[in-house]
């Protein structure tokens, strides 16, 4: 005889409703709350609580709780003498007297809560209890019957391996994060520069790296405030965390608001499924919200409650999730001024700047330019690095940079694609005001520096598609057009 005979039909007819519910949920809290939420019902509980089980440091964390009563204080006091148990039995537990019971009678949440029945089953996911669901009864011992205990007995490896694979989702998840947030970096280039200036910007951030304060970067346009946002996040103890940059501006709030936040599926026209936002999938990382004086006034408040609090709600949720990540933000506006008009908050501006670092403007750092144009170079040229010459460095040298470090860029990629031979001359670099008589020839440019590249790696278009930063298909295309 099945120690599981007595589970009637529709009790399992109700729990196979219960488990296709679960297969549609990707996230683990809201597999934690509908299983809560179906058995305090189907067995008549009045409290019912996810309890986890933080190995480390021997210890059990309420999650969740559900309940039919109002939750205070003392709702939320739970037996460890129980949870103690579940733990050495690994199995489904039940109790029917509690409060006479030897076991029970002096514990402290059985006495103030006036607990007659406990019934509970512990979540066993890679041989090891996760957590204990847990389901108490205060108006009646009669409620819970050891048919209750055979059902959950029977439900519990179900819902330990939804809730693996959910758990075993998040954690892919954030690892995509993590490797997307790591591939544009390869392909940054890291702060340059010997002037005094740019040294004091280094030295602020290896001062502020290693703690897990806000920082507020400042500077103008080009200036390379992302790279010191990259910079402290390398520096810091989340160095193997993902770092991700979240630019403000260019997003309607609606919009950017989901993508910090996330949101619950059905919160909105669109929302299919529900989606991790970027507090959660960032946890232990660091996020970079670059041009944070475009945030608006509602956002404002909200980034100023994950600031305080470090927790975040869903879109269209009420479960408060503790989040750990470090901001770090960037402006090139002026935050006070912006807050002496009303169109900014002075308590975010001092949560943000607990330390701020500006970064200065090119044409403060001149002395920079010439190990700047040779990085600069070295990413560009591929494997055959070309020189520049000493008077295109003094051309570049007195121009005053208005786009700054960006505008230097662009102007060496377009030196280095017109330039003949392996030496950038003064004729090659061609400012601004000077180049926009080439916007039209920008075309053949680009055509040149394909047939380059293509010549260069004796017709190999795959390390050519490599070199030039475009996928093969890509190059293919163009090099058909250009009958190469």
């Amino acid at each position: 005889m099945s120690q599981f005979d007595s589970i009637n039909l529709s009790d399992l007819e109700a729990l196979h409703a219960l488990t296709e519910k679960m297969a549609t949920l990707e996230d683990d809290q809201d597999i934690l709350k509908t299983v809560l939420k179906h058995f305090v019902i189907q067995i008549g509980a009045e409290v019912g609580a996810f309890i986890y089980y933080n190995r480390p440091d021997d210890r059990f964390e309420v999650r969740l709780i559900e309940s039919t009563l109002p939750v205070h204080d003392e709702t939320k006091y739970f037996s460890q003498t129980v949870f103690r148990k579940i733990l050495e039995s690994r199995r489904a537990h039940l109790s029917f007297d509690t409060e006479s019971s030897d076991g029970y009678s002096q514990t402290k949440s059985i006495v103030i809560n006036q607990i007659h029945a406990i019934l509970a089953f512990p979540l066993i996911i890679n041989d090891q209890v996760y957590g204990i669901m847990y389901f108490d009864s205060r108006h009646s011992r009669q409620k819970f019957t050891e048919e209750s205990r055979q059902l959950l007995a029977f439900f519990a490896p179900i819902a330990s391996l939804t809730l693996a694979r959910a758990l075993r989702g998040k954690e892919i998840r954030r690892e995509n994060v993590l490797l997307k947030s790591r591939l544009p970096q390869e392909n940054l280039p890291n702060i340059i520069g010997e002037s005094n200036a740019i040294h004091q910007v280094t030295k602020l951030v290896h001062k502020v790296a290693p703690t897990d304060a806000s920082v507020l970067i400042l500077g103008e346009n080009g200036v390379g405030k992302d790279l010191v946002a990259q910079a402290i996040h390398r520096l810091s103890k989340r160095h193997d965390k993902p770092f991700m940059a979240q630019f403000v501006g260019n997003l309607p709030a609606s919009i950017l608001e989901s993508e910090l936040f996330g949101y619950k599926k059905g919160a909105f026209t669109g929302a299919h499924a529900d989606k991790m936002g970027l507090f959660e999938a960032l946890d232990g990382g660091t996020l970079f919200l670059d041009e944070i004086s475009e945030l608006s006034p509602d956002l404002q408040t909200k980034l100023l409650r994950v600031l305080q609090n470090k927790e975040i709600k869903r879109l269209g949720e009420n479960i408060i999730r503790k989040i750990d990540v470090r901001i770090l933000a960037a402006t090139n506006k002026d935050l006070k001024q912006m807050i002496a008009e009303g169109r900014f908050r002075e308590d975010l501006y001092y949560r943000l700047n607990v330390i701020s670092i500006t970064v200065p403007p090119l044409r403060e750092r001149r002395d920079d330019i010439p190990l700047l144009a040779r990085h600069i170079l070295t990413k560009f040229s591929g494997e055959e690095v070309k020189e520049i010459s000493p008077a295109a460095i003094k051309k570049l040298m007195v121009y005053n940079w208005p786009g700054n470090v960006r505008q230097l860029e662009n102007i060496l990629q377009r030196a280095h694609i017109v330039s003949e031979g392996h030496v950038i001359r003064e004729n090659d670099i061609l400012l601004d005001d000077m180049a926009e008589s080439m916007d039209g020839t920008l075309e053949e440019l680009k055509n040149k520096l394909i047939r380059q590249r293509i010549e260069q790696f004796n017709g190999n278009k795959t390390l050519a598609a490599k070199s030039l930063d475009i996928s093969l298909r890509s190059l293919q295309m163009k090099a058909k057009e250009l009958g190469l």
